[in-house]
């Protein structure tokens, strides 16, 4: 997937791909006006919406109602060199069948997010 980023006024940049297009900026300490995430936090709530979107299929599968549910992801620093501990609570809605409670965390350890993170994924930077 292709995504294309254009900066804005003060710190705010654009980033289009697709019909969609998300806007970042920056806090007041940094020169932006904080109207929009910083691009950190994008990454961030990634890791979580996707976690939530494996456990909302789960569910979907097996007829069990998401009412209710909600997941909370926290991350602390594991080591000065930038390594973090992320972890993920699902919090589960009344009535969810305890026996699937593995087979949840098990459908939301697939989250596409996770796996690119665990591949370590390589990085190229060009300038033309």
């Amino acid at each position: 997937m292709e995504i294309s980023v254009s900066m804005l006024e003060g710190q705010k940049q654009s980033a289009k791909f697709g019909d969609l297009e998300v806007i970042s900026d920056q806090s007041v300490n940094a020169g932006g006006s904080a109207e929009h995430p910083e691009p950190f936090d994008y990454f961030l709530v990634s890791m979580v919406l996707c976690a939530g979107f494996y456990a909302r299929k789960f569910c979907e599968q097996r007829d069990i109602s998401t009412k209710g549910m909600t997941l909370t992801q926290n991350n602390e620093n594991v080591d000065d060199n930038g390594k973090k501990l992320f972890s993920i609570e699902i919090n589960l809605p009344d009535g969810f069948p305890v026996k699937y409670k593995k087979a949840l965390i098990a459908a939301v350890n697939t989250c596409t997010v996770k796996k690119v993170i665990q591949a370590v994924p390589e990085f190229s930077v060009v300038v033309k």
